[in-house]
C-alpha cells in the first residue's frame, strides 16, 4: 500500500497522540503548548478517514544547540499495528522537507530512548545525558539531525 503525508488538523492527530504516546504510562493528556504556535504543522498519514501516523513540527530552539535555527518534532505517532512500515520516515521526511523550506539547519526531537534506534537510522545523533520525561516517567534524550 502507497501512504501519503500531508498537512491535518490538529483534532486528527490528537486520539492517536494518546492512544499511542500516553499507553503504558501514568499521563493521559496530550495536548502541548506548541499545538497553539502559529507556524505549527501537524503531519499525518489518514488511511479510510482515520489518521494511522502522525507528528508534530515548529520552529523551537534546541536546548543542546542554542542560536541555532532549529524546527522540533514532537509528537509522533504511529498505531501500533504498522508500526515498523515505515510511515515514521515518512513523517520525518516530510517535517526535514519544512525545515529546510523555513530555514531551519538543525532539527531536532525529545526521543524516548526506546525510539533511539529508528532516530539514529534517519541521521539523527543523540546529544547530552539522558533525562526523565515527566509525563511518560521514560527515560528521553535529545537528538538532533544537520539539514
Amino acid at each position: 500500500m502507497t501512504y501519503t503525508v500531508s498537512e491535518v488538523a490538529l483534532t486528527d492527530v490528537m486520539q492517536l497522540r494518546i492512544a499511542v504516546l500516553r499507553e503504558g504510562t501514568p499521563a493521559t493528556d496530550c495536548n502541548y503548548p506548541e499545538d497553539s504556535y502559529p507556524d505549527v504543522v501537524h503531519f499525518g498519514i489518514v488511511h479510510e478517514g482515520t489518521a494511522i501516523a502522525t507528528s508534530s513540527w515548529f520552529m523551537k530552539e534546541c536546548p543542546e544547540k542554542p542560536g541555532i535555527t532549529a524546527m522540533q518534532l514532537k509528537g509522533m505517532a504511529v498505531a501500533g499495528h504498522l508500526q515498523g512500515e515505515g510511515l515514521g520516515a515518512l513523517l520525518v521526511e516530510a517535517g526535514i522537507a519544512l525545515a529546510i523550506e523555513r530555514g531551519a539547519t538543525i532539527a531536532w526531537a525529545r526521543a524516548r530512548d526506546s525510539a533511539l534506534g529508528f532516530y539514529e537510522r534517519l541521521g539523527f545523533v543523540s546529544t547530552g545525558d539522558g533525562f526523565m520525561d515527566g509525563p511518560t516517567a521514560m527515560l528521553h534524550h535529545i537528538v538532533v539531525r544537520t539539514l
